[in-house]
């Protein structure tokens, strides 16, 4: 598999990094805008980065809010597991 990277982000300040809010639903937009860094996030994740930075990341180069990332990863593992749980193949 190929190796995707981003180009750096600015880092916080220390001690600044709110937790993430409430932005509303997943809409089909925000879905597009973030479904094609999926294998970032999958690397990045498997590599032991926090997930926490990692959605913060993901969230300001796709241009939405870091709680819609999760909500996306949430819900590619939910459609994972029951893919799996069903007998169906997740890839």
């Amino acid at each position: 598999m190929s190796e995707f990277k981003l180009p750096p982000l600015k880092k916080p300040k220390k001690g600044q990094g709110p937790k993430l809010t409430d932005s509303g639903l997943l809409t089909k937009r925000i879905v597009k805008q973030v479904e094609s860094y999926l294998p970032i996030i999958l690397n990045r994740v498997k590599a032991g980065q926090d997930m926490e930075k990692v959605v913060r990341d993901i969230a300001e180069h796709a241009g939405v809010e870091p709680d819609m990332v999760a909500k996306y990863v949430q819900a590619v593992i939910k459609a994972g597991s029951s893919q799996t749980a069903s007998g169906g193949s997740v890839f």
